[in-house]
């Protein structure tokens, strides 16, 4: 964390701000809870305008705590926002957002001038998974974020090792795996052998440089 920033949340009642940033194709979306506020993130687009009321899409309503992912899912964080407009909330919740990157920081604000305090902190880095759309007194649209890595979770069955998947890669007639078995089970790239004992037998037999190797 940036030192500037560090002394700045150490002062008596310091003024807290979040910073929202969706990198979408036409242009960034920047926004902020409360005011307004100038951030560089490093994209190359240089300082940004972060709105607390953006004049298109509307208000930052809250960001959700992080969630911590379970067996099958990566850390995840809820972004709400009160759309302006219909057309905004048909924009942001829009399947074309699938995949688009969202950074959340915290920071402090300068009472004095207005700005930022030092560097604010970087807390989330991900995408926008789906929206959620929930209607009453007003509209609120929840995108529910997650991270790049949440993609290695996917399940690639169409990717297994059998024989028509084999067939679709080599051509038919290529009957390399027609005989195979035991292809479906789970094994990890990189990963020891079950029986590393038999493995090294096995290769010493049929490759005695190996010895060099075990």
């Amino acid at each position: 964390m940036d030192s500037s920033l560090v002394a700045a949340y150490q002062q008596p009642a310091p003024i807290k701000c979040t910073l929202v940033r969706f990198d979408m194709p036409g242009g960034a979306i920047c926004l902020t809870d409360g005011g307004f506020a100038v951030h560089d993130a490093g994209e190359g687009d240089g300082p940004e305008t972060y709105f607390g009321r953006h004049p298109v899409y509307g208000v930052l309503s809250s960001v959700g705590s992080i969630k911590d992912g379970d067996a099958a899912q990566t850390t995840r964080v809820d972004i709400v926002i009160l759309p302006a407009s219909d057309t905004a909330t048909a924009a942001l919740g829009s399947p074309s957002t699938q995949g688009v990157r969202v950074q959340w920081w915290e920071g402090v604000i300068d009472p004095v001038t207005g700005g930022l305090i030092g560097a604010p902190e970087l807390k989330f880095d991900g995408e926008i998974d789906k929206p959620r759309l929930q209607v009453g007194d007003s509209w609120s649209l929840t995108l529910e974020c997650g991270t790049q890595a949440e993609r290695q979770l996917e399940p690639n069955a169409d990717w297994r090792l059998n024989n028509a998947f084999h067939q679709t890669i080599w051509g038919p007639g290529e009957l390399g795996l027609i005989f195979v078995d035991g292809v479906a089970r789970k094994n990890e790239w990189r990963s020891r052998p079950e029986n590393p004992s038999l493995f090294k037998k096995m290769a010493r037999i049929f490759a005695p440089w190996t010895d060099v190797l075990f």
